[in-house]
Formats: C-alpha cells, structure tokens, sequence
C-alpha cells in the first residue's frame, strides 16, 4: 500500500466508527458537546467509540481485519507491518532524532558479529542431577 492509500484507509475507518476527536483523545466516556448548557453533563455523556484506552491499542482496533479481540496482542491488520512502517518513517516521526540510535544498533550487531565464539567451557553448569537431591519431608527430617 502506498502511503496515500493507508491514510485514505484510517480515515474511512475513522468515518465508519463516527470516531471524533474526544475519541481519539479521551477516556472511556465522552462529552461530545461540553458547550451545551441545556443537558447535564451526565445526560451528554456516551461510551468512547474505542474499546481501548492507549493509542497504539486503538489503532489495532482501528485496522484490524474482522472484530477486534482486546486479548491478541498481534492481530492480523488491514495494513501490513512494512507498509505501517514506512508510512510512519516516511510521515510521523523527525528522522534526525533516531539516526544516532540507529547507528548505534548498527554498530552493536557488527561488535558482536566480530566476538570471537565463546568457549563452553568458560561457563557455569547450570545442570542439575535430581537423583542427589533429597525432595521428601521425611528426608529433611532423618537429616536433622
């Protein structure tokens, strides 16, 4: 998908949902119109579009393909996850400030490609013979 095309996606989403700005801002319940002096506030009030507080949630609700399962932390999306990737890259985010961390992660995984393999031998035994170990009360005891 191209970046035009994700963006004409979220917002179809958004239109389909009726998502507002209180929405995409507030918690669980919103006051649509907070000018409206006629109604009580509690009469205003109605249940966020989102069933999910933290934004990140509410985009997988957003773009989830089929009904929104809040208990699958990686459900399958309208958008694949490159695509998703570079329209943030390409559009939300100030590249300079990530250059360095990226460069940074770049030279790690060149330090540890050039690590010379480590020698097993250099490590604990972590084993543990469950024959020698006394597991019984009555064992404890009789050692007591």
């Amino acid at each position: 998908m191209t970046d035009k095309q994700i963006e004409q996606l979220i917002w179809n989403e958004l239109r389909k949902k009726k998502v507002t700005l209180n929405d995409m801002l507030g918690g669980d319940y919103i006051d649509p119109d907070p000018d409206d002096k006629s109604k009580l506030r509690s009469q205003r009030y109605r249940q966020n579009r989102f069933k999910e507080t933290f934004s990140e949630h509410r985009m997988k609700e957003l773009l989830c393909v089929g009904e929104y399962n809040p208990y699958n932390d990686s459900p399958a999306l309208k958008v694949s996850l490159q695509d998703l990737f570079r329209f943030w890259w390409e559009n939300c985010i100030a590249k300079e400030l990530f250059v360095d961390e990226i460069l940074q992660d770049i030279f790690e995984h060149f330090v540890d490609q050039m690590k010379p393999m480590k020698d097993e031998s250099d490590q604990m035994d972590l084993t543990l013979d469950f024959e020698q170990v006394s597991l019984s009360v009555k064992d404890r005891k009789q050692a007591a």
